[in-house]
């Protein structure tokens, strides 16, 4: 029994001994699996940094840098009279240089729709800048509106075009009396008050009806003017002209169109008729409510 006893004994120490080794060569072993997946993770993350970098630089590179977005295509519509030529050379013109020295202008991006608009309107004082449109890849339309003549408009011997809004917009070569052969209205406005060409501006409702004067004299009176018109200024609601018969009517937006046809109208037939008129030196309908006239005196 004892020398079974300490068999067991024996072989039980043999047993730890085995098993103490198999721990101690596990504790030994090299790098580790967690520092060898940490090193791994870092590289991993390293590498992609650095290939989003490139990606980036790649890609602003083609947005802001390639000439495949410079804008080379330049539309014009809308023009009548000025040429599209000139009006894309301005616009051109305003995509030239760089931003901050190394942005280019002219990217598809970085197109500045109010540069664009500016440049037109201060190159062409009768163009009205209706829309600035981009289209990818290369292309810029642009859309204006040419100002039309509703009124020319003298002061201090300058004469000038002014369009439906009122706004003086360009300077009229010739001379009043070539203006009016061109079938164009004209105003003189005889404070001779300074025109700035771009600020100026004539009153929109007063230009309708100095139009319904002119029309009511030619066409219901069957009565011609001779000459401009005329008005004591700019913020002035009166305005006058001579006609063909030698008589200068006076009227005032105080009076309505409609309203002043009539009593002239029935003037004439009671007693102003086309004998006396000879003799007339002005009728005068600046005063509502009041008609007056004035008869030469004969020699």
């Amino acid at each position: 029994m004892l020398s079974m006893a300490f068999f067991l004994k024996k072989k039980k120490n043999k047993t730890i001994q085995k098993s103490w080794q198999r721990k101690g060569a596990g504790a030994y072993s090299g790098t580790s699996k967690k520092e060898t997946s940490q090193k791994g993770g870092v590289f991993s993350r390293f590498l992609f940094w650095v290939l989003l970098i490139v990606f980036l630089r790649i890609c602003a590179f083609l947005l802001f840098f390639s000439t495949f977005l410079d804008i080379s295509k330049i539309t014009i519509q809308g023009n009548q009279e000025i040429s599209s030529v000139e009006i894309a050379k301005t616009v051109e013109k305003s995509l030239e240089g760089n931003y901050l020295k190394y942005l280019p202008r002219k990217n598809f991006f970085l197109v500045s729709r109010a540069n664009i608009g500016s440049a037109v309107k201060s190159s062409f004082n009768r163009l009205e800048v209706g829309s600035i449109e981009k289209k990818f890849p290369d292309t810029i339309a642009v859309k204006v509106v040419e100002r039309k003549a509703e009124l020319v408009w003298c002061s201090g011997g300058a004469c000038y075009f002014a369009d439906s809004s009122g706004l003086v917009y360009e300077g009229a070569t010739g001379s009043e009396e070539g203006l009016r052969t061109g079938n164009f209205l004209v105003v003189v406005d005889d404070s001779a008050i300074p025109v700035e060409i771009g600020k100026t501006k004539i009153n929109p409702d007063y230009i309708g009806y100095v139009e319904g004067v002119n029309a009511m004299i030619r066409d219901d009176l069957k009565i011609e003017p001779i000459a401009s018109y005329h008005t004591p200024g700019i913020a002035s609601q009166e305005v006058s002209v001579m006609t063909n018969e030698g008589w200068i009517l006076k009227i005032s937006s105080e009076y309505p169109i409609d309203e002043a046809k009539k009593i002239i109208q029935t003037l004439f037939e009671k007693d102003l008729d086309e004998e006396i008129r000879k003799n007339l030196d002005y009728l005068d309908l600046r005063v509502k409510g009041k008609v007056y006239y004035k008869l030469k005196v004969e020699n």
